[in-house]
């Protein structure tokens, strides 16, 4: 901690002078006046800790191995940055009893603010779990996922529109024998995808086949194990959506050692981008996000809500996300489909 001479000397009455004297030792300075300058340092210092201690929010991510979650993190580390923000980052890995855990042990963090995807699944706990977060006294941002019974501001991605977006290329491709991975269907983000899966279904007068619907967990396993499901089970898809990122990466491993070439055997979109996609010349199409400028938006709701002496209506900022194709989304030539080894 560096304090300056002259707001010593400001915040104790006396000349700068004088307080270079006391601070060097290099002269006569009176015991009052010794004291005034001692007193007016420990106030300081007082003040400038607790200025630290409102400069710290914290961040609870159910996965921060999934790249989505790192993304939005360093958009909102950016911009805390920028004003001088410690940012605390947890994992909570997917389990509400851990972030119940994480939640308890943020009352004696000191924290000023707190942004949160939440790992709730039902109603029940829903209402004690947001007893428990606005026992924190502090404002807390959503983030991706929403919560009932409570006024929390929230930035969120439009999933339903994205989800059917994304189907809507497939059929235009001339697919229509799609399976979809979904995430855990007790999570809202997983229902607004599958139901924009649907709605692109029912737009273009396709019959919806509850046997190419598959409920996955939103982690690489299911992504592996249900792509290989689909590809023994369902020998007339052609196209597989994944509902997120991480689902992605176990439907390419899964394709990869059934020696079945996505674009050429079947057609892979993801939902959710990750840079390396490109980097290792995987040319997946993918339902893209706007996940740093989600984190960026975030903070930028936080910390107006931490200055703001007077409450102001809550937010919901709601991000369309955008289509980018590679080239997996093509209708492939089903007469060359590989069979599953």
């Amino acid at each position: 901690m560096n304090i300056k001479t002259k707001d010593i000397a400001s915040k104790s009455g006396v000349s700068i002078a004088t307080v270079s004297r006391y601070l060097n030792k290099s002269g006569y300075v009176k015991q009052e006046t010794r004291e005034l300058i001692k007193n007016a340092i420990q106030e300081i210092k007082k003040q400038e800790n607790i200025y630290e201690k409102e400069k710290n929010i914290a961040v609870v991510f159910p996965d921060l191995s999934n790249m989505f979650f790192t993304d939005v993190l360093k958009g909102l580390t950016e911009e805390a940055d920028k004003l001088n923000y410690n940012v605390f980052s947890f994992d909570s890995g997917e389990s509400i009893e851990k972030e119940m855990k994480i939640i308890d042990a943020l009352k004696d963090f000191n924290i000023c603010g707190l942004i949160i995807t939440t790992t709730i699944r039902n109603r029940e706990t829903t209402k004690k779990h947001v007893q428990n977060l606005n026992s924190l006294g502090v404002p807390i941002i959503l983030i991706d996922r929403d919560l009932i019974f409570c006024d929390f501001d929230g930035i969120f991605s439009d999933n339903k529109k994205g989800a059917f977006d994304g189907v809507d290329t497939l059929i235009a491709e001339g697919h229509k024998n799609i399976a979809v991975i979904t995430g855990p269907l007790d999570y809202e983000t997983a229902q607004l995808r599958l139901e924009g899966y649907k709605q692109a279904h029912k737009v273009n007068e396709l019959e919806i086949n509850e046997s190419y619907i598959h409920e996955g967990d939103y982690q690489i396993d299911s992504g592996y194990n249900l792509t290989k499901e689909i590809i023994n089970n369902n020998k007339d898809v052609t196209a597989i959506f994944s509902c997120n990122n991480m689902m992605t990466l176990g439907a390419i491993n899964a394709l990869n050692e059934m020696d079945i070439k996505i674009g050429e055997d079947i057609s892979l979109l993801g939902f959710d981008d990750l840079e390396f996609f490109t980097y290792l010349g995987l040319n997946i199409s993918v339902v893209s996000r706007q996940t740093s400028e989600m984190g960026k938006i975030a903070f930028e709701v936080l910390s107006k809500k931490i200055l703001e002496e007077e409450p102001y209506a809550t937010q919901n900022i709601v991000l369309k996300p955008s289509i980018v194709l590679r080239g997996s989304e093509k209708l492939i030539n089903t007469n060359s489909k590989t069979e599953a080894k």
